[in-house]
């Protein structure tokens, strides 16, 4: 199994404003420049199956989401039948999701008010300031960048902590899983996953994975 290698990002590194790219870089830079491209997207969508696991019981459903930086956040449900259509939206700033159509409740993930629909804008906020707990290359070729994410004030397994994993090219999200108290409750899946660039970036939409 891969040793993953540590990368507490200190205030000094954060500002050093290194840039990754190079053949020989290493997962801390990978993440750093990670970071930088996506705190200056617009937008990005992507389909997303989502799995959630409560004790014994398991959820699957899928959403489409429009996530926006500026305006309004939509996420739609496509599956289960039952439930296809049901939207929720989430406003600039705001962290209550509202709903369109048939409600749906699958519980809490923590005490923080995670949902298993929310979870997906959470992602965005661990990957444009959440505290990097580890890094490191996955995949049968170092394909992969995975990052954990978690409260640098408590233990590893002790709250909510986040791996997300990327593209190593062209830095897509590619997965997602969340864990509580050690225990992971969700999984997702991300498929199409397109971005777009604010105005002074070059360039409209990419297609990253």
């Amino acid at each position: 199994m891969r040793k993953m290698v540590s990368c507490v990002l200190m205030i000094t590194l954060l500002l050093s404003g290194c840039r990754a790219g190079s053949a020989g870089e290493t997962p801390e830079e990978a993440a750093l420049a990670l970071r930088e491209e996506y705190q200056a997207l617009a937008g990005w969508s992507a389909a997303v199956d989502v799995s959630v696991c409560y004790t014994d019981t398991v959820y699957d459903f899928s959403m489409d989401v429009q996530w926006r930086r500026d305006g309004e956040t939509v996420l739609t449900v496509t599956a289960p039948e039952l439930v296809a259509g049901v939207t929720a939206r989430i406003a600039q700033g705001e962290t209550v999701l509202e709903y369109d159509g048939a409600g749906l409740s699958l519980g809490l993930l923590d005490g923080d008010g995670l949902t298993p629909v929310s979870a997906v804008t959470a992602f965005m906020e661990q990957i444009e300031k959440g505290w990097m707990a580890k890094c490191a290359w996955s995949g049968e070729n170092d394909e992969l960048l995975q990052i954990s994410f978690r409260d640098p004030e408590l233990e590893a397994d002790t709250g909510t902590q986040f791996l997300l994993t990327f593209d190593r090219a062209s830095r897509a999200l590619l997965s997602a899983e969340v864990s509580r108290l050690g225990e992971t409750v969700l999984t997702a899946s991300i498929r199409n996953f397109t971005t777009e660039r604010s105005q002074d970036e070059t360039g409209n939409s990419t297609h990253m994975g």
